[in-house]
């Protein structure tokens, strides 16, 4: 068994050290650490043909020395410094230990057996305080192979303590001996191939981060924006985080490659790309869509605050001054995500509002769906947007186009408590009177549909469910302060108006004739209320 050991790690020592381009990874490292098993075990193996004295002493340095570079090797791959106190001082005490105890086998092997513990459980506290953006199978192999040899260690510090005599067996050829160095011989292969698995899933990872990056611009590709624009659609239906998608176009920049030459607008894209991440948060997403486009995933955002973002971005494009001596401006689209969205719909949204920023003269930003207030120049505050009522709106049953404008202005009252700070109990009375005003519409809403004779009057009146049941479930979060008001306030704007009154109640329009009974809309948005 010990051949056996020492053939393995010396195989295992060439095969990683022959493929390790560099020691980033720490494969170098731990090449060298199977170089240091094997000569241990053969110093081991050599028992009772050399002095007792090089075995003992010798054979367990080694050994020792083996697990400090372990250690070394776990640094190296996290990155970080390695204390050379608690590397190297465990060899050295094992060592002075050794020579003192020459006489006494029972205490040598329980001072092996605590040195080994110890330092295999420095390798664990390193390997659990590591950063991990990739699988941990690898590491959770390692950590396994470390457990069992702890436990190893607490068996051998058992016998020799509680059964000396039936212990010395261990020295001797015996199915004690045989377990023993099969154990170390199954650690061996565990440890080593749990970290080249560390080390290969790392490699995965960057790759993958590679490929998912624009090679320009360092920014995120489709493939990453894509992913991320699904995990936020997720979290808004089930959590009600709410999120907003930022498109954004560099006008004219074809002008720039024509007249510059590509080197130059390669220069202004690189240059954008770093003033986009400045202007944004660290829990924002920025990619590149393609050409001259790219777009940003804000999480946990609504209008106001992706219209803050926005703006914040197209002055400092508007006032930086590019290679050559080149400036530029951005023409952007915000839309906000919807609960019934797929990430087409959201996009399209986007692009709309951004194709209406170019159609309007470009260095403008559009919310799709909204009339965009003018933020003041260098205000950081957010800015809560107004429901403004228009003709398009009605559906042409009186009744319903009513309701539907009394609605719009309890949603205006609700809305225009985040421009001032209000205390929760406002916004809680303020957001049960518009969902009482809400279900009361529903319950008229359902009843007329029915009467009409309108095919979705079933599935219509289950969305009203399923929204009123939300909203119930919003204001019982936000009464126990689980939530923000701004989850209320995006569940106002977007789901229940935004998405509900302005599309699915559009559907069943053609049921009725266009109501005359209500005064034309007025179609300016009303100034936006300043918000903390």
């Amino acid at each position: 068994m010990l051949g056996a050991i020492i053939l393995t790690s010396l195989a295992l020592a060439v095969s990683l050290g022959w493929t390790a381009r560099d020691n980033r990874d720490g494969l170098r490292t731990w090449t060298q650490a199977l170089c240091l098993t094997a000569g241990g075990c053969l110093m081991h193996a050599l028992r009772g043909t050399i002095p007792d004295w090089a075995p003992i002493l010798l054979g367990n340095a080694l050994l020792s020395l083996s697990l400090s570079l372990g250690l070394r090797a776990a640094c190296r791959f996290h990155g970080v410094q390695e204390n050379p106190w608690a590397a190297f001082l465990p060899p050295c005490i094992l060592v002075v230990g050794l020579a003192l105890l020459m006489d006494d086998f029972r205490y040598r092997v329980v001072l092996a057996s605590l040195v080994n513990l110890v330092q295999v459980g420095l390798i664990a506290r390193q390997l659990l305080l590591g950063r991990y953006d990739f699988p941990t199978r690898g590491r959770n192999m390692l950590l396994a192979s470390g457990a069992f040899d702890i436990l190893l260690a607490v068996g051998r510090c058992w016998g020799a303590i509680f059964l000396p005599h039936d212990f010395q067996t261990f020295f001797q050829p015996s199915p004690l001996q045989l377990a023993a160095y099969f154990s170390a011989f199954l650690l061996l292969i565990m440890a080593t191939n749990g970290f080249m698995m560390m080390a290969k899933d790392r490699s995965d990872a960057r790759l993958r981060q590679l490929a998912m990056r624009d090679r320009l611009t360092g920014c995120w590709n489709r493939v990453r924006i894509e992913e991320a624009a699904g995990q936020e659609m997720d979290r808004l239906r089930r959590y009600a985080h709410p999120a907003c998608v930022i498109l954004v176009d560099l006008d004219h920049f074809k002008n720039v490659n024509d007249r510059h030459g590509h080197e130059a607008g390669d220069a202004v894209l690189r240059d954008f790309a770093q003033i986009a991440r400045e202007c944004i948060r660290a829990t924002d997403i920025l990619g590149r869509w393609g050409g001259e486009e790219f777009i940003v995933i804000l999480p946990m955002s609504d209008l106001p605050e992706a219209l803050v973002i926005a703006e914040r971005m197209r002055r400092c494009i508007e006032r930086h001054i590019f290679p050559q001596g080149l400036r530029i401006t951005i023409s952007l689209g915000v839309a906000a995500c919807l609960a019934t969205d797929t990430w087409t719909d959201w996009f399209r949204r986007a692009d709309a509002a951004l194709y209406r920023a170019k159609a309007g003269g470009r260095n403008k930003i559009q919310i799709e769906g909204f009339d965009p207030p003018s933020l003041p120049a260098n205000d950081s505050r957010h800015y809560v947007s107004q429901l403004v009522w228009r003709e398009d709106y009605l559906c042409g049953e009186p009744e319903i186009d009513a309701q539907h404008r009394r609605l719009f202005e309890q949603g205006n009252a609700l809305l225009a408590l985040a421009g001032r700070t209000s205390p929760p109990g406002e916004i809680l009375a303020a957001t049960r009177a518009l969902i009482a005003g809400t279900c009361a519409h529903f319950a008229t809403e359902d009843r007329i549909l029915a009467a009409a004779g309108y095919a979705g009057a079933a599935e219509h009146a289950r969305i009203h469910r399923d929204l009123l049941a939300r909203g119930e479930t919003l204001l019982q979060a936000y009464g126990r302060g689980e939530i923000e008001p701004a989850q209320i306030f995006h569940f106002v704007l977007h789901d229940m108006f935004a998405n509900h009154i302005l599309v699915h109640d559009r559907q069943f329009s053609t049921c009725f004739a266009p109501s005359p009974l209500l005064e034309p809309a007025q179609h300016s948005s009303s100034q936006p209320l300043p918000r903390a």
